[in-house]
């Protein structure tokens, strides 16, 4: 082998491409070899734009199958596809791939995938305008995944994308309430419960008052008039106010005192025995409230019979 062939085997293996020796010649195969060795020597690179057609239909199958692809039986047998041993080492130089053998197979890399995305050539060669197709089609993925806002791979895989729509958190767990938190609730309900039934007591009695203080005014015929009437206007003022604090809790009286009705033990006490039904004077009304078109009894009131 002379000083040249020595030289030239080092440049091969320094490029990472076959050879062999043939009774001390070195034989290149195949002729992209060659063009690598140019390349090589001329100082040239090889680059994404220098991306042939069948290398960049390549990239465009393994991009819409989302998954490594077999060499002879799809991208040859399904998509047409050729490939030769320049178009794998290209590729694979450049970190677009990732091939393994026995047989052939080729995946894109995660270099692959983010140069299909964003950097892929969409000039169309003047020998092979079939590219203008599949340069639509690259252009037309590209918009959908910017607009879906997720990766290309996750686009065509559906492993690892940003979903659409994402599912509403499921709502926290109720805090559960300690032993104090639990009392005291308890302690509320039953001061709120202690003080309606104060303020029913206080709408009962109202009536009784106005009867016995027009009594009163009867028995005094005139005398100290300007002094009732103030003593009624005072009582007036706090009727009100409990009226509208009774009101705002949805408590009301039910029947007026003296009215006859007839006795019903859910609604009455009574002075004496009595049958349901039965005819019957009120002497204090009823306290109720109303929920949802329901009359709930807050205070018994007191019936006693007609005769």
């Amino acid at each position: 082998m002379t000083r040249y062939g020595y030289l030239l085997r080092g440049v091969l293996r320094a490029c990472g491409l076959p050879l062999r020796l043939e009774s001390g010649e070195i034989s290149l195969e195949p002729v992209c070899a060659i063009r690598g060795v140019w390349y090589f020597i001329a100082g040239e690179e090889t680059t994404v734009a220098d991306l042939t057609p069948v290398e960049r239909g390549v990239l465009v199958a393994l991009m819409a199958a989302g998954r490594p692809l077999k060499e002879s039986a799809e991208l040859v047998g399904e998509y047409g596809l050729r490939m030769t041993a320049g178009h794998r080492k290209k590729l694979a130089g450049l970190g677009l791939i990732r091939t393994t053998k026995s047989p052939f197979r080729h995946e894109l890399t995660a270099e692959g995938w983010a140069f299909v995305a964003k950097d892929f050539p969409l000039d169309v060669p003047r020998d092979s305008m079939k590219l203008g197709a599949m340069n639509a089609l690259v252009a037309g993925v590209q918009r959908a995944v910017a607009a879906r806002g997720e990766s290309l791979e996750a686009f065509f895989t559906g492993e690892s994308g940003t979903p659409r729509e994402t599912a509403a958190p499921p709502p926290p767990e109720p805090k559960a309430q300690s032993t104090e938190e639990i009392e005291a609730g308890l302690m509320a309900e039953a001061a709120w419960s202690e003080s309606e039934t104060r303020l029913a007591m206080a709408l009962q009695a109202m009536p009784a008052f106005g009867a016995r203080f027009a009594a009163l005014e009867k028995a005094l015929a005139g005398e100290n008039e300007a002094a009732l009437k103030q003593v009624s206007l005072s009582a007036e003022n706090v009727f009100q106010n409990l009226r509208m604090a009774a009101a705002k809790r949805g408590l009301e009286p039910l029947h007026e005192r003296g009215a006859e009705v007839g006795f019903d033990a859910v609604y009455f006490e009574a002075t004496e025995d009595m049958d349901d039904g039965e005819d019957a004077l009120v002497m204090k009304q009823p306290i109720i409230r109303m929920r949802d078109g329901d009359e709930i009894v807050v205070l018994r009131g007191l019936a006693a019979p007609l005769d």
